[in-house]
């Protein structure tokens, strides 16, 4: 797991879905950490920390993980779960005392898998390209 690096775009653009270019000029900026789980000299799944955050009653800004991609070939092996993992440490390296996740309402295998992570529902709801989200929360310290 480490932060993703222009010299592996091209590698991460052939791999694994998403728009990696975006996400590196966001981390440039400042606003997001993009990390990328490595098997050897392939990659195997991303994630982008957005440190702007969601807004989360009773908490303000809680910094967001999503973007959680992993290569089809590859799911079900935990990757999803490690890249959580190095998001969220992330966070607490910050100080925060909590993450959010925003899921599509339809999208049962990802919400699973957050709920075990130990992420619970809030009740509120986001909007999401072509859906509604439902906004996940988990306390990590305090």
């Amino acid at each position: 797991m480490r932060e993703a690096t222009a010299d592996a775009l091209p590698l991460l653009e052939a791999t694994v879905p998403g728009n990696h270019a975006q996400q590196l000029a966001n981390a440039a900026a400042g606003r997001r950490s993009f990390l990328a789980a490595w098997c050897g000299e392939e990659p195997v799944g991303t994630v982008v920390l957005r440190w702007t955050g969601v807004l989360v009653e009773g908490h303000g800004a809680v910094p967001e993980i999503g973007s959680l991609e992993v290569v089809p070939a590859r799911r079900g092996e935990g990757i999803g779960s490690l890249l959580v993992a190095a998001a969220e440490q992330r966070v607490r390296e910050r100080g925060a005392a909590a993450a959010a996740i925003v899921v599509a309402e339809d999208n049962r295998d990802a919400r699973r898998l957050y709920e075990r992570l130990g992420y619970r529902d809030t009740g509120a709801l986001r909007s999401l390209d072509g859906g509604t989200g439902l906004l996940l929360l988990r306390v990590l310290r305090g």
